[in-house]
């Protein structure tokens, strides 16, 4: 891990952004993170950066170490990892009581870190916030709710329930990271479906910020999709074993 801008500063929330090869949308999805980020500030909730480059592009680099938010109280880490990994070295260097998990070419709703940092104080330590609506867009079109805690619990070993934004205390993030997983070279994917899984197996709520969106850049070629055509599963969870899945199900 190759450290490149660092900061001791203790924060409210650090925005943790991940960027592999997202090339000039990244400007873009600063600009749309920017604009939450100053809309908490101006509600009282100190915000930090933390950008995680995980086996970056040049052209990815250069956008995201060029762009104007940069000035301002930024970490920035180089690591060569998988998407997980990269997140849990952001996750350990961040400064803030809280994490906002955000990806490098996705959109959020101006109010979604102020609301979210809200609901988290409003649920509890062992909450996970995400927001309410996700519209995709790009390769793909659609809209939909996310679910609150009022879920069917066994779905989960068919689907995943939420996107990979979320909103958490660090502590949460530390005693849960993400599993590593490298689809074409062991079969194991879906980081975030697995994380979902193992919050829920150890009694955590998954909550939605109200009026909050989140809207998801849908590529013919990503991770997702890599998972999907080598029929990659999730990593083994605490969730499916046998008496953690009976104890969940009551």
């Amino acid at each position: 891990m190759e450290i490149i801008q660092s900061s001791k500063k203790s924060v409210d929330v650090s925005l943790l952004v991940t960027f592999h090869g997202e090339d000039i949308l990244a400007h873009s999805t600063l600009n749309s993170i920017e604009r939450c980020r100053e809309y908490a500030e101006k509600a009282g909730v100190s915000t930090e950066y933390v950008w995680v480059l995980g086996s970056c592009n040049e052209e990815t680099k250069e956008v995201v170490m060029n762009h104007p938010a940069r000035s301002g109280n930024v970490q920035i880490i180089e690591v060569d990892q998988d998407l997980g990994e990269s997140r849990n070295s952001g996750i350990e260097i961040a400064n803030g009581t809280a994490i906002a998990i955000l990806d490098g070419d996705d959109y959020y709703s101006t109010n979604w870190i102020e609301r979210a940092w809200h609901c988290l104080k409003e649920h509890g330590d062992d909450s996970v916030i995400h927001p309410e609506f996700v519209v995709s867009f790009g390769a793909h079109s659609a809209y939909c709710w996310q679910t609150d805690q009022d879920y069917d619990k066994a779905s989960l070993l068919m689907a995943n329930c939420w996107t990979s934004w979320s909103f958490a205390l660090r502590a949460t993030y530390q005693r849960y990271p993400y599993a590593k997983t490298s689809p074409k070279e062991t079969g194991f994917g879906y980081e975030d479906w697995h994380w979902n899984c193992e919050i829920v197996a150890h009694d955590y709520k998954h909550r939605l910020a109200p009026e909050t969106v989140g809207f998801y850049r849908r590529k013919a070629a990503s991770l997702v999709t890599t998972s999907i055509n080598t029929s990659a599963i999730i990593p083994p969870s605490r969730l499916f074993s046998k008496n953690s899945f009976l104890a969940v199900e009551k």
